[in-house]
């Protein structure tokens, strides 16, 4: 099989405490490919002395240093818009490699249409899952994302589909991430920017993809929760939410989202939901910037000839992967 070059982009925030283990995990699972390859770190303002330290014990990893914090959407940007390779790795800088981590996702970049292949996350210290294939449910009119699917008995010869990659682990084609736009800086610091990313992809009739064999190790979240309050993380994940919902319903599904919306705000109001109140807050002073982000997106998709909107897309692949066999439904 052919195996093509691989760039690893490793978004970092004062992540020393791991990030020597996850490049030497890297390195290795590179070297038992065999494939040319390069490692860019973006550094985000770390504070940790992790520019030293990782350079002196790799010099080979290359450094791209940001002067003031972007998060991870910019950061990633940066990265892959550095890369020399058409295959880019976006990996946390709290994630480790199998050593055969890349051997099965080679094949899926064989075919044109393919975006983007994940791999299967457990824990850092156990074998417990983590992540597999993800699920996108309607709830109402609400997009759901907390459905992982597993493969019993995986097939070497399955191409297993999945409804978005998680920025934990991502395996994509540089030259369609570019074509996207890629990550979202709407999105920013954290959180959901790589489901709308991946909504674009399939919107644009890209294929995502599962490797149930690509093993990672995931030590959760723990840049996140090491530098974010528990108030500041909850508020970005409903806000970017609500921006999820904007950018990819249409018609009759984006109306009833708003009323849907309207209606849970009263009763958040009511309760005092604060970080539910400043993600409103922050969704009305960005709706401007959202619309345009969306209009934007829509004219690339008029431009392809496409005419769709998240819920078609979902509802069609989700009868695909509930036809797998030896599935597992998993919820979190």
């Amino acid at each position: 099989m052919l195996k093509q070059s691989i760039t690893v982009v490793i978004p970092n925030h004062n992540g020393i405490e791991l990030l020597p283990i996850v490049i030497s995990s890297v390195i290795n699972a590179l070297k038992y490919s065999e494939v040319d390859y390069e490692i860019i770190i973006v550094d985000d303002c770390s504070t940790d002395n992790s520019v030293i330290n990782v350079s002196n014990l790799y010099p080979e990893v290359k450094f791209l240093v940001n002067e003031k914090n972007l998060g991870f959407s910019k950061s990633v940007n940066k990265g892959v818009y550095a890369s020399k390779n058409e295959l880019v790795l976006i990996l946390n800088n709290d994630v480790k490699l199998n050593i055969d981590y890349f051997e099965n996702q080679f094949k899926f970049f064989l075919l044109e249409d393919t975006f983007g292949v994940n791999g299967t996350i457990i824990n850092w210290d156990d074998e417990q899952l983590q992540g597999g294939g993800k699920i996108l449910k309607k709830s109402i009119f609400k997009i759901k994302s907390n459905t992982n699917y597993y493969i019993k008995n995986p097939k070497d010869e399955k191409f297993y589909k999945t409804a978005f990659l998680t920025g934990t682990n991502a395996l994509v084609s540089k030259s369609k991430f570019i074509e996207l736009g890629g990550f979202c800086y709407l999105f920013s610091p954290f959180y959901v920017e790589d489901i709308e990313l991946s909504m674009r992809a399939l919107r644009m009739g890209y294929k995502c993809y599962y490797s149930p064999k690509s093993i990672c190790k995931h030590q959760i979240s723990a840049t996140i929760k090491k530098h974010s309050s528990k108030p500041k993380i909850l508020k970005t994940n409903i806000r970017n939410k609500f921006y999820l919902h904007i950018i990819h319903l249409n018609g009759f599904n984006l109306t009833g989202w708003f009323v849907q919306l309207f209606c849970e705000t009263i009763f958040r109001i009511i309760t005092f939901k604060k970080p539910y109140l400043k993600a409103i807050e922050e969704l009305i002073s960005n709706f401007n910037a959202v619309m345009v982000f969306r209009n934007q997106f829509s004219d690339k998709l008029k431009f392809k000839g496409l005419n769709n909107d998240a819920s078609l897309v979902i509802e069609d692949l989700n009868k695909e992967i509930l036809s797998y066999e030896s599935i597992e439904i998993k919820c979190f």
